[in-house]
């Protein structure tokens, strides 16, 4: 290695501000040269640096050095590659366009898109969330910046040769502050009265949607992407293979490997799904628009979810949270969390307890109900057992029934 003097023209007499380190890379058998700006002490700094990184084998020749926006760019075509969700893709685009790429008017001064990455400290990134939190970013958008940048950091990483030589962000706090008696959950579940109500008035092309969703725990775009071959009506199950990406229009494997999986279907269900077919022919898509092409989640909110909560009378919440409700449900009538998770495709068992722990309240009501009862003398509320692995929820509606029809008799 050796230092060279490289003075600006605006230095004075005698003096120098910048510097030419030349660093031989025996991986490429050439010499390197860097700039360096201050004195001489500092030179002298960047050179022992190099040499640490060369015999610690991290040192990246110049010629494999990107910018944020190149690895950002590699980034991106490697997700697409191997298949990532477009909603994920999305995402990620949008959150380089709109807040880590922009360098003039356009977003926010100053972005990381021409800096080179190995270059790039934890200050240039707080300095950079700084100024997007001064020209109005909230908390999780700024989280949401962190986690990408984060990722797009342990792409250039785990490359081979590496790109970067560690991420600066591993550590990196989240804007947002943990509350520690918040359970991570956005949804709530529907009640029994709620789940009743919304069957009673569904329609006969929208029941069997709604039964599905609430009695078997399936994702949407998974039941959007059911196929009748995938259905056994006669055995009571069904195989989920797939599911349907609208934004992409394409079909895509399960959330995750768990989210193949086969599940069963109470007796309740199956007769529900043999209407529907009766009506609909019974070849291709279960649910199809007229076309014969997958559902379309946003037509479906407007034409029939909408619809149905206003008919209903029940509080809104979106489809996705008949999901929560079967969880809800079926933990709250005593199965196993195990059991709940293989149903729904979760990949651990514990995630059915920390994402729905807080609708899980409706089914400590019941229980302090049946103990109270006990204490008092009175015949406490019995829970019936039902196929598919969620308990009561069939039952109760039958027993709802019965109960409306001999009022009906009594009055």
């Amino acid at each position: 290695m050796a230092i060279k003097k490289a003075p600006l023209k605006t230095d004075a007499a005698g003096k120098c501000s910048r510097w030419r380190v030349i660093v031989y890379n025996p991986a490429t058998h050439k010499q390197e040269w860097h700039t360096v700006e201050g004195t001489r002490r500092d030179a002298e700094a960047f050179e022992r640096a190099q040499k640490t990184k060369l015999a610690s084998g991290t040192y990246i020749a110049k010629s494999a050095r990107q910018t944020f926006g190149q690895i950002a760019e590699a980034f991106l075509t490697e997700r697409r590659a191997r298949g990532r969700r477009t909603s994920t893709l999305a995402d990620y685009q949008s959150i380089l366009n709109a807040h880590l790429m922009p360098i003039g008017d356009g977003g926010v001064r100053g972005g990381l898109a021409p800096r080179e990455a190995g270059s790039l400290r934890k200050s240039d990134f707080r300095d950079h969330f700084a100024r997007m939190r001064a020209a109005g970013a909230s908390d999780s958008v700024l989280d949401k910046c962190v986690r990408t940048a984060k990722a797009i950091l342990n792409f250039a990483l785990d490359e081979d040769p590496p790109l970067i030589e560690r991420n600066v962000l591993q550590r990196f706090r989240p804007y947002t502050v943990a509350d520690p008696d918040r359970r991570q959950v956005s949804r709530d579940a529907f009640t029994e009265l709620e789940v009743r109500q919304l069957l009673n008035e569904a329609r006969p092309g929208e029941r069997a949607l709604i039964a599905l969703l609430c009695f078997t725990g399936a994702r949407p775009g998974e039941v959007y992407a059911l196929d009748w071959s995938a259905i056994d009506l006669d055995g009571g199950s069904l195989r989920i293979e797939r599911s349907w990406d609208h934004r992409g229009a394409k079909f895509v494997a399960p959330k995750t490997k768990a989210g193949r999986r086969t599940v069963p279907l109470s007796g309740w269900l199956v007769d529900e799904l043999k209407a529907h077919r009766a009506c609909t022919g019974g070849d291709g898509l279960v649910f199809a628009n007229g076309n014969g092409r997958p559902l379309n989640p946003s037509n479906v909110r407007r034409d029939v979810w909408l619809p149905l909560l206003e008919r209903a009378g029940v509080p809104y919440r979106d489809m996705y949270s008949l999901r929560s409700t079967f969880a809800s449900l079926a933990r709250a009538s005593g199965e196993a969390a195990f059991n709940v998770s293989r149903m729904m495709g979760h990949s651990r068992s514990t995630l059915v307890d920390q994402a729905y722990a807080k609708t899980l309240q409706s089914g400590l009501t019941s229980v302090a109900s049946a103990v109270a009862a006990r204490v008092l003398g009175e015949q406490p509320p019995k829970l019936r057992v039902i196929e598919g692995g969620a308990r009561a929820v069939r039952e109760s509606l039958e027993s709802s029934d019965q109960g409306v029809e001999k009022n009906a008799v009594n009055r």
